[in-house]
């Protein structure tokens, strides 16, 4: 059985009443050679034939797996859908493939029921399995230049952080005559999904011009699997295999007793293929993205331009006296959304943090209009009113701290949390209740922008009366993101953004409810482009929303901001701060804050220029995929002079950014495979010349695809379109 879509062939063999996948690439060469080694398209553990009887996949980890028996093949316009039984267990498995349109990738969905009279316990299920990669050409598998792969590390403030390694460094590599057991293995645990790695994958045949790619889409622990499955011997032949999952004890703690009829459903997974290299990857996965995101409820469904009081400005402490000069220039600058963040809802002297949950303005903050009187200022200047908000949450001096325990996650019977915080329950209907009162009172008063934080990890798990604390985790994430669903049907009006302590959450199960995702929380300018540069491969650019802080009070000058901005003034009046800050958010979704009430005449119109230039590239910037001419930038490396950008082969346009730091070279040569051999043109779009002293320079070079840039100060950035 062979499925085509866009450029991926996937190859399937029948061996009797079995069916297993032998093969996924864009040619179909040498998969014959891989037929003996098909499997099903699915790992499975079920008690007590426990997931966990190698080390690696080679055999699979569990017998279950091979006594599943074809029962149907169901093809569909988008897809195709395979039942298997399972004569011994009692279960029924479908694998449902769906084609992404426009892409060429897979949507991958697994569920398990149990068709038996007992309970059954699951102990591991695969949102995702395949193999046949890697097999083509005629380098062993193993040579460094042969296989790479990408991936993507993840810290406070460090997000982002792309590193590319050949097979054997991972940890994969030939030792005997016998089958492979070596497997490279990437997790989570807890709901901070992203806070060490990213749940993607890329796999680049550098030889043969072939690249794999896949992300698994849960808030909840998960595991990416890289191995090589092979028949032994002295052969060869063999090829490397994906999995991923966020359902298995063995790698997250996760099991599941299902009654007669109940049945399991994975967690999403996405796959796909196709000619070229890790670029090539991140174009076709940003078109899938593109298919999970939401019609914006704004003209055009354009992204806006957002104003928040928070990095390097208010620090949570809004007021009426330090909101109104800043509401007045964000709306002369051009931002659509004025959002107020952390604090509204704390009285001047008392810790917030502590009194999450309730969602009362505060009394004392917004003088004698209060908090309804300053989100009337700002629909007044022509912006949308947004709050933060932290809904998962409960401080142990809100009144809501008084609720039952079943209105709370627990783990041993006692409430999860830290920091005087404990987690609400979204499985618990009361729960839901409550907090749908909460956002119909704020949509009431005229929010039509929310940022939903997440500043803590639930861990391991809680308590689940079927199963392991980390199934219940499971079931938590599922039950708050059907709550997410809900809310944007109840408000279709108000725009969602989705913040976890910057981007500690940045998964695609979440990310499919919300329209804007926080990049990062950090807060110094010159690392951001490191961020802004791994950022344009993890998400779709559109969706990425960038800090842009010109005339920063930093996180130690919160308290003397007055005096910080006093001694900075000097040192920012050539503006190139304020390029650096600007060009920083212009790949993406360009997110404003700092105290621009405070900047001079030049500084405002650099912000008001960089803020009219995004308006007129966001139509483009949602159209077009990230291009790394000169790699994927460090954020440890201060001494980078690098670029990123956007690249859409339809219109022929490029835009690019080019950041010099602490570099002691004038001069980066950036190239550019789409200029080679075509008339090209190339201008610098930001800062105009109007407001700037310095134009950079730029030179085209079409035989060899080059462009070549100069930047004459330390820690500046210039913004340049190339058209072909």
């Amino acid at each position: 059985m062979n499925k085509k879509h866009e450029q991926m062939q996937m190859i399937f063999k029948t061996h009797g009443q079995k069916l297993g996948q032998a093969y996924l690439g864009t040619t179909g060469a040498g998969a014959a050679a891989l037929e003996p080694l098909a499997l099903a398209p699915v790992q499975l553990g079920v008690r007590p034939r426990t997931f966990g009887r190698y080390a690696a996949l080679n055999d699979g980890y569990s017998s279950v797996t091979e006594g599943l028996v074809l029962h149907e093949i169901v093809d569909r316009a988008d897809g195709f859908r395979l039942l298997y039984r399972h004569p011994e267990h009692h279960i029924a498995v479908t694998v449902a493939y769906e084609w992404v349109s426009g892409a060429s990738a897979y949507r991958q969905n697994v569920s398990v029921t149990n068709e038996g009279s007992e309970p059954i316990a699951l102990d591991h299920v695969s949102s995702l399995f395949v193999q046949g990669m890697g097999a083509e050409g005629i380098r062993d598998w193993n040579d460094p230049a042969k296989i790479r792969v990408h991936y993507c590390l993840q810290t406070w403030e460090g997000e982002g952080q792309w590193r590319s390694a050949g097979l054997e460094e991972l940890g994969v590599f030939p030792v005997a005559v016998h089958p492979d057991f070596a497997a490279v293995h990437f997790s989570s645990v807890g709901t901070w999904s992203t806070g060490r790695f990213v749940p993607m994958i890329v796999i680049e045949d550098v030889e043969c011009g072939q690249v794999w790619y896949g992300q698994i889409e849960t808030s909840s622990h998960w595991h990416m699997e890289i191995g090589r499955r092979s028949l032994g011997g002295t052969s060869q032949a063999g090829s490397l295999y994906v999995q991923l999952d966020a359902a298995s004890e063995r790698h997250g703690g996760w099991w599941k007793s299902l009654a007669p009829g109940e049945t399991f459903q994975a967690p999403t997974a996405a796959f796909g293929c196709a000619k070229g290299g890790f670029q090539e990857a991140i174009r076709e996965l940003t078109r899938y993205r593109r298919t999970l995101l939401r019609e914006l409820p704004t003209p055009g469904s354009a992204y806006p331009v957002i104003f928040n009081d928070y990095m390097n400005c208010l620090w949570g402490n809004p007021t009426e006296e330090s909101l109104v000069p800043l509401i007045e220039a964000a709306s002369r600058a051009g931002a659509e959304v004025f959002m107020i963040d952390a604090g509204w809802f704390g009285s001047r002297t008392a810790n917030w943090g502590q009194g999450l949950g309730d969602w009362n303005p505060s009394g004392d903050r917004f003088g004698q209009e209060g908090l309804p009187g300053i989100l009337g200022l700002i629909r007044a200047k022509g912006m949308l009113p947004g709050l933060w908000l932290e809904i998962e949450v409960c401080g142990e001096e809100a009144g809501l701290f008084s609720k039952p325990d079943d209105w709370f996650l627990l783990r041993g019977g006692r409430r999860i949390g830290a920091s005087d915080r404990v987690y609400l329950d979204y499985r618990n209907p009361d729960v839901r209740a409550y907090v749908h009162g909460v956002i119909d009172r704020l949509a009431a008063m005229g929010v039509r922008y929310i940022k939903n934080d997440y500043n803590q990890c639930v861990s391991t798990g809680v308590d689940e009366p079927s199963g392991s604390e980390a199934a219940g985790l499971l079931d938590y994430v599922d039950a708050f993101y059907q709550f997410m669903d809900e809310v944007r049907e109840r408000h279709p009006n108000v725009i969602w953004e989705n913040c976890g302590s910057g981007a500690m959450r940045q998964d695609y199960g979440i990310l499919q409810r919300f329209d804007v995702q926080s990049t990062s929380d950090q807060e110094i300018y010159w690392k951001y482009p490191a961020i802004v540069s791994g950022a344009l491969a993890t998400l779709a650019p559109e969706h990425a929303g960038v800090w842009a802080y010109p005339m920063p009070v930093l996180f130690p000058d919160r308290e003397q901001a007055d005096a910080a901005l006093e001694r900075d003034a000097a040192r920012m009046q050539d503006g190139e701060q304020t390029v650096f800050n600007m060009v920083n958010g212009l790949l993406a979704n360009l997110y404003m804050s700092g105290r621009i009430d405070r900047a001079d005449e030049r500084n405002f119109a650099l912000v008001q220029e960089g803020i009219a230039l995004f308006k007129e590239l966001r139509g483009f910037i949602r159209q077009s995929s990230g291009i790394w001419p000169t790699g994927m930038m460090r954020i440890g490396d201060k001494q980078a002079f690098g670029s990123a950008g956007l690249w859409n082969e339809e219109q022929g346009r490029a835009v690019i950014a080019v950041w010099r730091l602490d570099s002691g070279d004038e001069c980066l040569t950036l190239p550019l495979a789409f200029l080679r051999g075509r008339e090209a043109q190339a201008r610098q779009i930001y800062p105009s010349a109007a407001h700037a002293d310095k134009q950079a320079g730029a030179s085209l070079n079409e035989s060899q695809g080059t462009l070549t840039v100069r930047l004459e100060g330390r820690f500046t950035a210039r913004l340049f379109e190339v058209l072909v």
